[in-house]
């Protein structure tokens, strides 16, 4: 029967309009600069005025202007603004609505927050927002205008750094350990993309890094390297991670010396020479940018929006008349608003819940995507490693190994990147490990990437209590096996290369934790080079 329906409606579900949906574009959120906390935030405020003025569908009244409570309905440019003071907390809150220019439709929504608890340095939040019935929203994302012009005036500061719409050069050495320093500390919480200069005559990126600048003001910093500084990065974080020669490179959050050099992507100089990959490429930096703006920040604690405080002021006028003892009929109203209020609350929050539905199933397809092109990809290596065999041009000498933590990672990213992968705790634990014998190390992973990866492929037996070399060998966890999680799948970590005696010293304890991913045939290393902790140690 309800096929019936369905089929029944199905005809005329095609002719009705598409509805209109809200799509959060894009969040900032940042401390206002300068010393003078009140002039900063009354420099903002009006900014924030002035360019929403321009925009909206008639003059505002004269309490805008005083940063007084206010409401213009023009419709599809609508402005309206509250401000809630109590309990030493003052904040201002706008909201104004701008049609697009090309596609009819299409409106565009800012909400700005600034305020904070008195005494504190002022805070400010931006949401753009987007309704449109349009099946698929292409667009490149960019700030609105007026964060431009509070970047330049009161000026933007985040986790105690300026934030600026231009790429900042670096001028010295210094410049350029502040920024290696920067990268590394675990507090930094926005993305940079670190621009490199050609080492030519010219010296200019590769990409217009002024624009994306522009577009990604106060969610991201943009840092312009000269060619003579990038050795630098080098020093710092290995040819892996690091950018040069015209590069550009995006260092997430979490970045580390000892951290995937994959996930923080890496546009090198030959591929941006096209100049249709150039742009390309920053387009995908602003759209990762934005989208990152939105996954990363939290609505009503790292953002606050404008329904919140309009809501609060209500509930604060409510509360007022209330101990004043007000007639019912002037309570009323304050009531009703405030139920209008909460709905319209409750349809923006169902609004953002299958805003965010709609984000974890593209993140799992793109997860899919990203996993099976993995597979291909190592499937590939794996052919071309064959056909060298074959052919006897396959490399004889084994690359050197590592005498240094520092060199481990690189030596084991380049050497077995198809057969052993280590989980991003593993690769935290050898940052700086206190276990004495890198190149032990990297041995018993040769054996794990040769000897072992071979007989798992053939089916040549167990390999368990194996010897490795003298005193190291392959053994079962027994009852130190545990579960851990990689990929979105549940493994059980059963295998440890191990040296023998009862060694609890962790310089010279050898432990290397793994299990076998028979999805793309490879060996993970979830925890090395010492012993785990577990509740007997």
């Amino acid at each position: 029967m309800a096929t019936i329906f369905a089929d029944a409606l199905s005809p005329s579900s095609k002719r009705l309009p598409r509805p209109a949906r809200d799509i959060e574009i894009l969040r900032v959120v940042a401390n206002l600069a300068g010393d003078d906390f009140a002039m900063a935030a009354q420099a903002a405020r009006q900014a924030a005025l002035t360019w929403a003025a321009g925009r909206a569908g008639g003059r505002f009244p004269a309490d805008a202007w005083k940063h007084f409570d206010f409401e213009l309905l023009a419709g599809g440019r609508n402005s309206a603004a509250v401000r809630f003071v109590a309990g030493g907390v003052d904040l201002w809150a706008l909201r104004a609505e701008d049609p697009d220019k090309t596609v009819p439709g299409r409106i565009w929504t800012t909400e700005i927050v600034i305020g904070g608890r008195g005494g504190d340095r002022p805070h400010m939040s931006l949401r753009l927002i987007v309704s449109t019935n349009e099946r698929e929203l292409d667009i490149e994302p960019h700030v609105p205008g007026i964060l431009r012009q509070i970047a330049q005036n009161p000026g933007f500061l985040h986790g105690g750094r300026g934030l600026t719409d231009t790429p900042r050069p670096l001028r010295n050495e210094n410049d350029a350990e502040d920024l290696c320093d920067h990268l590394e500390d675990p507090a930094r919480r926005l993305p940079v993309i670190v621009v490199t200069l050609p080492a030519d005559a010219e010296a200019r990126p590769m990409i217009d890094d002024l624009i994306v600048a522009r577009a990604v003001t106060g969610m991201a910093r943009v840092i312009r390297v000269p060619a003579e500084l990038t050795w630098v990065l080098t020093q710092r974080f290995g040819k892996l991670r690091s950018v040069f020669e015209g590069g550009v490179r995006l260092y997430l959050p979490g970045f580390s010396n000892a951290d995937d050099a994959y996930r923080h992507r890496l546009f090198t100089a030959a591929a941006l020479q096209d100049a249709a990959k150039a742009e390309a490429c920053g387009s995908w930096l602003r759209r990762t940018v934005a989208g990152l703006s939105v996954s990363s920040s939290r609505l009503g604690k790292d953002v606050v929006e404008f329904a919140a405080v309009r809501t609060a002021c209500r509930r604060l006028r409510k509360k007022s008349l209330a101990e004043q003892k007000a007639p019912d009929a002037a309570l009323l109203p304050l009531a009703e608003e405030e139920i209008d209020a909460l709905k319209a609350e409750l349809e923006n929050k169902d609004q953002e819940i299958d805003l965010y539905i709609a984000e974890i199933e593209q993140a799992e397809e793109r997860a899919t995507a990203a996993e099976q092109e993995n597979r291909a990809l190592i499937w590939k290596i794996r052919q071309m490693q064959d056909a060298q065999a074959r052919s006897g041009s396959a490399q004889t000498c084994e690359p050197p190994l590592p005498q240094e933590w520092a060199e481990f990672l690189d030596w084991l990213d380049s050497t077995y990147p198809d057969r052993i992968v280590l989980t991003p705790q593993a690769r935290r634990l050898v940052r700086a490990p206190v276990f004495e014998d890198v190149a032990q190390v990297a041995r018993a992973i040769a054996w794990l990437a040769t000897v072992q990866h071979e007989r798992r492929l053939g089916g040549g037996g167990s390999t368990r209590d194996e010897l490795i070399e003298t005193g190291i060998y392959n053994a079962y966890c027994g009852g130190d096996a545990y579960k851990t999680l990689w990929q979105g799948r549940r493994y059980e970590v059963d295998q440890h290369v191990k040296n023998g005696g009862n060694l609890r010293d962790p310089r010279r304890c050898l432990r290397i934790y793994y299990f076998w991913a028979p999805e793309d045939q490879r060996t993970v290393i979830d925890h090395l080079p010492t012993h785990r902790p577990t509740s007997a140690t």
